[in-house]
């Protein structure tokens, strides 16, 4: 169309920072089907997430053939994991964490269960459960042990000589 402006191509989010100054090269295509990472390219992601601050449009720029999803998952499960380090102060947090969450856990099934039944009647009673489960299915152990032996003797059911054809 003359006289129509053309329009200039607009790039969503942050600019590409990839051969600016201070920053590292970007790492090479991966080759093959299955594009595994390499040690060399989770210490760039790590190092452009952590120490550069990047977005992770701007990580993807690194990797050619990946995109920043792919990048944000692997950060996030394979590699922020490895970098945690568990202090004392954590682990006592941890700790406490999960005895709060044990306490909870019997205050709210006893409500569910109804009044007069505190949350230590019910942990109780529970324990009490799996123990006679645990009876029962030890006890149902050994009879099927038993039944087996039994059938492997001489003169047991498993025992051909024993056929009586009367």
């Amino acid at each position: 169309m003359e006289g129509a402006l053309s329009s200039p191509i607009h790039h969503h989010g942050p600019p590409s920072v990839v051969g600016a100054q201070g920053m590292p090269a970007p790492a090479p295509r991966p080759r093959g089907p299955k594009l595994k990472f390499t040690p060399e390219d989770d210490q760039l992601l790590v190092d452009l997430k952590e120490k550069k601050n990047l977005t992770w449009k701007q990580i993807a720029d690194f990797f050619p053939g990946r995109s920043s999803g792919t990048l944000q998952v692997r950060y996030c499960t394979k590699l922020k994991a490895k970098t945690t380090v568990w202090t004392d102060e954590m682990v006592a947090k941890l700790r406490t964490s999960m005895q709060e969450y044990e306490n909870d856990k019997w205050r709210i099934i006893s409500s569910k269960v109804g009044a007069g039944f505190s949350p230590a009647a019910c942990k109780d009673k529970v324990e009490e459960l799996k123990a006679i489960e645990t009876e029962q299915e030890e006890e149902r152990e050994r009879q099927q042990q038993s039944a087996y032996v039994q059938s492997e003797m001489p003169g047991g059911h498993g025992d051909p000589s024993a056929t009586s054809y009367q």
